[in-house]
């Protein structure tokens, strides 16, 4: 019984020594409250919660939501192109040595899409290898849909402007996986020499794609 007893003790004050020795900073960062703040970012702008959960790594969740619209040519051809982001963001942030530099890598989650509507501005228009009527062909659009999670990655650092509020900047990459679809709204929708074309249309779309990411954002911590 008096084994028992000691062996106890023994472990109870291991378990002291063990929390004292621990940093300040990690015992008070492990109960700390939740940060929130806002921010501007290249793939939409929305709300950042952030978490502390240890003293040298914390996990955000950042919402994005923009929409971004654009002229190009392709096949010879004037399209307008819309990318809308409606997305969130499950980040970890790793802080070496507990400092304000931070090492990052997460998941993207959404339906984050592009669409290019071809706009006619003669009375013919070329999809794929062939030339057809506008008449024919109605609207041709394509779709690039990425709404499979995406890999993020990046660096970031931040700097206190006032007591509780800082400013954060955030630079990386994120590597996308999408589908792509192409379709007609005219009567040659059905003609199969026209949908071996809209399939070369659909073939030729960005579907895998690494984008820069640049954020910006005010923190607010409690």
């Amino acid at each position: 019984m008096r084994r028992l007893v000691s062996v106890t003790r023994l472990a109870a004050a291991s378990f002291a020594a063990a929390l004292a020795a621990l940093p300040a900073a990690a015992r008070a960062d492990l109960f700390s409250s939740v940060s929130y703040g806002l921010h501007a970012s290249t793939i939409g702008d929305g709300i950042t919660l952030e978490k502390p959960l240890l003293y040298d790594f914390s996990l955000r969740v950042k919402t994005g939501a923009m929409s971004v619209s654009q002229q190009f040519s392709y096949d010879d051809n004037p399209y307008t192109t819309t990318t809308r982001y409606n997305n969130v963001a499950v980040i970890g942030d790793y802080r070496p040595y507990a400092g304000r530099y931070r090492i990052s890598g997460g998941l993207v989650f959404g339906n984050d899409r592009i669409d290019s509507v071809a706009r006619a501005e003669t009375a013919t228009l070329r999809v794929g290898n062939g030339t057809y009527p506008v008449s024919g062909t109605g609207e041709v659009s394509a779709r690039v849909r990425f709404d499979r999670p995406s890999l993020y990655a990046g660096v970031g650092t931040g700097t206190g402007l006032i007591r509780g509020l800082a400013l954060a900047f955030d630079a990386g990459v994120l590597v996308r996986n999408g589908t792509a679809t192409a379709n007609a709204t005219g009567p040659l929708a059905n003609n199969a020499a026209f949908r071996a074309d809209l399939e070369r249309l659909r073939s030729e779309q960005r579907t895998h794609v690494v984008v820069p990411v640049i954020s910006v954002g005010l923190v607010y911590r409690p």
